[in-house]
């Protein structure tokens, strides 16, 4: 049995390779690629806005919010299923993150058919479906915007609802004890992916069924 810092202490990782980036210099490197990449989605779209028409606060946070989740989706997760079967071992400063990342769900680095199965509908369906989303968005296709954003953040919230679920279910834990594994990074960096979707569903649904009264209205009227 290899040496390694995760839970449960009896969890076996054929090939486990340490980290060689801390703690610190992986979440210092990942918030400024995430910081960067919201200052260049809103700079574009504000951009593009001048020619056609002014973005509220709403649909600009909402562009930022499906251009970070199309990048993760689309970038970092996609890493992870390329290698999902050596994660443990594979050296990169990407599976340092999921190494540290781990450390709150040992499931990611133990082979977990249910975190490929889900990491696999997250690439390739809501990935695409979020970069969907943010072209309309960008072009003010509402049906392509609409449709897109509420098929997204359905599954977003299912998702995580599954993987909290069967974590929290589960007879031994996969988290380490101290809070900021759990609290930090099971709970917290996950929680936005529970209320940001919730939100874009209940805005999506409000602005479909508005739209299907108005046509419907027309309909009559003519």
């Amino acid at each position: 049995m290899h040496t390694h810092p995760y839970f449960p202490p009896s969890l076996e990782l054929e090939g486990y390779v340490a980290p060689t980036w801390s703690a610190t210099a992986l979440l210092t490197t990942m918030g400024g690629v995430v910081g960067l990449l919201l200052i260049t989605t809103y700079l574009i779209f504000y951009q593009k806005q001048h020619s056609r028409g002014r973005l509220s606060t709403a649909d600009m946070t909402a562009a930022m919010w499906f251009v970070l989740c199309g990048s993760m989706h689309s970038g970092f997760e996609l890493y992870y299923l390329v290698h999902f079967r050596s994660i443990a071992s594979t050296q990169s400063i990407l599976g340092d993150m999921w190494k540290e990342y781990a450390k709150s769900d040992s499931r990611y680095l133990s082979q977990s058919t249910m975190v490929l199965a889900l990491e696999t509908i997250t690439v390739t369906v809501i990935g695409p479906l979020c970069w969907g989303a943010a072209y309309g968005i960008w072009s003010q296709r509402l049906a392509v915007r609409y449709l897109c954003q509420l098929a997204a953040s359905v599954l977003h919230l299912y998702s995580v609802l599954v993987y909290y679920g069967t974590e929290l279910l589960s007879p031994e834990s996969n988290c380490r004890p101290e809070a900021q594994y759990f609290f930090g990074y099971f709970v917290l960096a996950n929680l936005p992916w529970v209320l940001v979707p919730l939100y874009l569903a209940i805005s999506s649904t409000s602005r479909i069924c508005h739209s299907m009264r108005v046509a419907r209205q027309a309909t009559h009227g003519a």
